[in-house]
């Protein structure tokens, strides 16, 4: 069928309990099958190898969250929102269920090039709650960031963060043995920041800062920590940290956030 006569269905949805540990090719293939048993006219790709016509927003790292994931699927017919909602919604488990649908053009950019910015919520539960100052963490996250760049092994391979292009803010909020850090992110063709090298990162220097000599400037004890990629061992600080994306969203020309999809285009209950 030309891809003049196909209707792009916009879909948000959940990415929560067990099912936050699917990897990105398993929750493909999830919400394929749920595309199917929702009975919705879904496209098929030309060529040797047809296939649904879907694409997703950008992969999570496994373990991580989600209220706000995102996936477009091309329909051979017009199915109204709610009614497609509805099919999506019954057909889907509760960890991977819909939130919004609607329609968008067919030639809007495809959803993982057009939503550059993305907020996480991290939930740090302390290891020695009563030992950490959330205001002098906070000044070392700072100078964790104003290093400009975080590198990391992926497999044996050395890998960097450039914060510059990828960092846009951080706020903590602290709370007896638990914080919370909202994380405000930026990614483009050169790279997307990921949560969890950040948060090793910033806790490195953490354990560093206490282990160091009274008097050691935070500059040297960054330096320290970040001189090195990271390596797998647990530093300390964090008992258990939890991450969870709340919004993407589309930054225009002036800087300004848009909705993937109005949100008017959610169904009325």
């Amino acid at each position: 069928m030309s891809e003049e006569n196909l209707f792009r269905l916009r879909v948000s949805y959940v990415k929560h309990g067990r099912l936050r540990y699917l990897g990105h090719l398993e929750l493909i293939h999830t919400v394929e099958r749920i595309v199917r048993r929702a009975q919705l006219p879904y496209a098929v790709t030309q060529g040797f190898s047809p296939h649904m016509k879907i694409a997703f927003s950008s992969a999570l790292p496994v373990g991580t969250a989600s209220d706000c994931e995102w996936y477009d699927v091309f329909l051979t017919r017009y199915v109204p929102a709610a009614e497609a909602f509805d099919a999506l919604a019954a057909a889907s488990p509760a960890d991977l269920a819909p939130a919004r649908a609607g329609y968008v053009e067919r030639r809007e950019p495809a959803l993982e090039a057009a939503l550059t910015r993305a907020r996480y919520r991290v939930a740090l539960t302390l290891a020695a709650p009563s030992a950490r100052d959330a205001a002098r963490a906070e000044e070392v996250l700072a100078a964790v960031v104003a290093r400009r760049e975080v590198r990391y092994l992926r497999g044996r391979k050395v890998k960097r963060i450039d914060l510059v292009c990828t960092f846009v803010g951080a706020k903590l909020a602290p709370g007896g043995g638990v914080w919370e850090l909202a994380l405000d992110t930026r990614s483009s063709a050169e790279g997307a920041l990921r949560p969890e090298v950040l948060l090793r990162a910033w806790e490195k220097a953490l354990a560093l800062e206490t282990a160091g000599a009274p008097g050691t400037p935070a500059a040297e004890l960054v330096e320290e920590a970040l001189a090195d990629p990271l390596d797998v061992r647990p530093y300390g600080v964090f008992a258990h940290c939890e991450i969870t994306r709340v919004f993407q969203k589309i930054e225009d020309k002036r800087g300004i956030l848009v909705e993937p999809l109005p949100l008017a285009a959610h169904p009325a209950r």
